[in-house]
């Protein structure tokens, strides 16, 4: 099926391109993010679960395997019943090297940060920003914890100020799950950010290590 639809080799190194089962960072014509899982790919091409975009438009896929992190550049080659099948590009980028990628992806901060978030209906913030807190910090997510329930799949934005004299990270992040803290009468809301940069994440991980480090020194984790 891949041959039919991809056409000749390429000649991109397998160990450069996702893996099947993965799950893969997905931006189509720079709307948000998505995380789809691979079905099968080879060096003709990739083929994903679900619908992400329609045939022709262009793709950027950000992914991890043993080898390192990588992002690629990429069109959608077309969509067969609920898989998209996007041609094999012509180069991809190594965002990380193959040490610590796994320690990467799963590093996390639980300590209380404080932020301030903002609705963003349709992927763009709109109005004022108010005052949160934010913990759970990982390079896929974070717990917002605010004065109000949101309901799962609400689009918010997320503003931190990683280091001092910095200008604040903005983050889109979608809510996932919701619970009330009952000591506090607080909700606490699970964001899945999207569209995630490069430079963000990288911004992201060094801030999360930096407080980790503090909170060892204190004798605190």
């Amino acid at each position: 099926m891949l041959k039919s639809i991809f056409g000749s080799r390429q000649g991109i190194p397998m160990g450069k391109l996702p893996q099947r089962n993965s799950t893969i960072e997905v931006i189509v014509g720079g709307r948000p993010s998505r995380s789809v899982t691979v079905d099968a790919c080879d060096e003709k091409g990739i083929l994903t679960r679900d619908v992400v975009g329609r045939a022709g438009e262009a793709a950027t896929l950000i992914y991890a395997t043993p080898a390192g992190r990588f992002r690629l550049q990429t069109k959608i080659a077309g969509i067969r019943g609920s898989n998209t099948y996007f041609e094999i590009p012509k180069r991809v980028d190594m965002l990380g090297a193959a040490m610590g990628t796994q320690k990467r992806a799963s590093v996390r901060l639980d300590a209380l940060v404080n932020g301030m978030w903002r609705f963003a209906h349709g992927g763009k913030g709109t109005g004022e920003f108010a005052r949160a807190t934010v913990q759970d910090i990982s390079r896929g997510g974070c717990a917002l914890n605010i004065d109000r329930a949101l309901r799962p799949g609400t689009l918010v934005e997320v503003k931190l100020t990683l280091r001092d004299g910095n200008a604040p990270l903005v983050l889109l992040g979608e809510v996932m799950r919701h619970h009330e803290i009952r000591s506090s009468g607080k909700h606490s809301h699970g964001l899945r950010f999207q569209g995630v940069r490069p430079e963000e994440d990288n911004a992201i991980i060094e801030f999360i290590n930096r407080k980790q480090s503090e909170l060892r020194n204190r004798g605190l984790a």
